[in-house]
């Protein structure tokens, strides 16, 4: 039953996260073809500024909310009170905070009013759409979660293909960005309160123990978005928007594992302090399924990265940007890889010990995207972020005391449907090289190869095929 749900969930969440998702990207890729690599460089370092800033309003409260949520005899009015209490202090805080930092340390009066645009708002949206992402995990309803990110998202990608055609400055792009953050957030928060028990009571007993969960959930929403801000101290804004521009696809490939994620980690929570054997087994699950996953979608993305870059940015960003999005798209791999072990860790108790790993990565990759940058400029910033991404993987296998038997156990069964896929899909790159249709065609082949390969893949999708055909009908007519 548990491996049914969990496909059931990750199925609705990818049906609307990952397209919605491409939605989006498409529609920022459009404004960085009318935007310039400068104008989209500084857009780029308020979207990663604001994306660090906003965690500082979750502060690992999102899943301490689901570790108490998930306790038998939960109180969940009082754990909601307790949480939503300290996310508003927090908010509170953090955009005068931040106020003040942007006005000092940002002179520049078109960055400066880009970031204030962008990023106020964004903690606002941020925290209310995590706190109701942390009720709805629990809980595990996460089809609410993606009607919610599937309209949020779908409002985001209709106004910036508007700022496309309309050709609007960055000056006006920046508002919209923070704005449809902060609808989005409203209408989390509205969701929440007509779906939840009444949020009522103050127990700061529930936030003991929670600083682990800070560090490691701060540092890990800090490796993806650093790239931009330290290239912003150390090499030119071009550099920056080729960068940017490049990781906008693999950003869209993250979905899916991130998904998968979600859906598990409730019964990991569950199981991690009843049932290590059924623990060990879902974590297997997972990165069996994610390793697949990782393959299927950075190959085809590295061997047809000029054909993909020509299509969505043109051909003046071709030359410069397709050898980055050829590196970056092996972040997805290894991302996919990491994201199990560190889930492993945190929903057995061991969330210092994730955090202390998470801090440690933090720090290498921010000298190695200073040093690497400032060398090669957007390209040296790929290979830090794969190199750090990477070491984080190592560390996290390591500093769990079952993650090398875990990585042997998943190893046995991702192994052959990953080579024969992978072998199948560069036969067809081999024969048919640089050609936009074929490579549709080689991600089609990987995974149908893949899923041809495994047994337990091709009873797992027939079982949720006879279900989403048993339950969308009813579902479509609820929610």
């Amino acid at each position: 039953m548990s491996r049914t749900l969990i496909a059931k969930n990750a199925a609705a969440l990818m049906l609307s996260d990952v397209v919605v998702r491409a939605a989006s990207a498409a529609g920022v890729v459009l404004v960085a073809r009318s935007l310039g690599p400068r104008s989209y460089g500084i857009l780029s370092v308020a979207i990663a500024l604001s994306s660090i800033l906003g965690y500082l309003s979750d502060l690992g409260l999102t899943p301490l909310t689901i570790q108490l949520a998930t306790r038998p005899l939960a109180d969940v009015g009082c754990i909601l009170g307790t949480v939503f209490k300290a996310r508003l202090a927090l908010v509170a805080a953090l955009v005068l905070a931040s106020l003040a930092g942007i006005l000092v340390s940002f002179p520049a009066s078109e960055q400066r009013a880009v970031m204030l645009a962008v990023v106020l708002p964004t903690i606002g949206g941020m925290a209310m759409q995590g706190f109701a992402a942390s009720y709805f995990v629990a809980t595990q309803q996460l089809h609410v979660i993606a009607s919610l990110k599937a309209a949020s998202q779908a409002f985001s990608a209709t106004a910036l293909i508007f700022a496309f055609f309309f050709r609007w400055q960055v000056s006006v792009v920046a508002p919209i960005y923070g704005v449809t953050s902060l609808l989005g957030g409203i209408a989390c928060l509205w969701m929440v309160r007509s779906r939840a028990p009444k949020m009522s009571g103050w127990d700061p007993r529930l936030l003991k123990g929670f600083a682990a969960f800070t560090v490691s959930g701060l540092t890990a929403s800090s490796l993806p978005q650093m790239g931009p801000v330290i290239m912003g101290r150390v090499t030119a804004s071009a550099q920056i928007g080729f960068f940017a521009a490049a990781s906008r696809i693999p950003s869209v490939l993250y979905a899916i594992p991130a998904c998968l994620g979600l859906a598990w980690y409730p019964q990991l929570f569950h199981a991690g302090s009843r049932d290590p054997a059924r623990h060990f087994a879902l974590s297997a699950d997972q990165l069996k399924l994610n390793a697949i996953l990782g393959f299927g979608l950075s190959l085809p993305t590295a061997l047809y990265a000029r054909p993909l870059i020509h299509l969505v940015l043109g051909s003046s960003w071709e030359a410069s940007t397709a050898p980055i999005l050829s590196m970056l798209c092996w972040m997805v791999l290894v991302n996919s890889l990491s994201n199990p072990f560190a889930d492993a860790l945190t929903t057995k108790g061991l969330q210092s010990r994730t955090a202390w790993i998470y801090a440690v990565a933090l720090a290498i990759g921010s000298v190695l995207y200073a040093v690497l940058a400032s060398a090669r400029g957007a390209i040296g910033a790929a290979a830090a972020a794969v190199a750090t991404q990477t070491l984080l993987s190592v560390g996290l296998i390591l500093g769990n005391p079952s993650g090398p038997a875990l990585l042997r156990a998943s190893a046995r069964r991702f192994l052959f449907p990953v080579c024969l896929a992978s072998s199948s899909t560069l036969i067809l790159y081999w024969a048919f090289p640089n050609n936009l249709i074929f490579a549709g065609m080689s991600l089609a082949l990987y995974f149908l190869v893949a899923v041809a390969a495994d047994f337990e893949l091709r009873g797992a999708f027939g079982k949720l095929a006879r279900s989403l055909r048993l339950n969308l009908p009813a579902m479509a007519v609820r929610y």
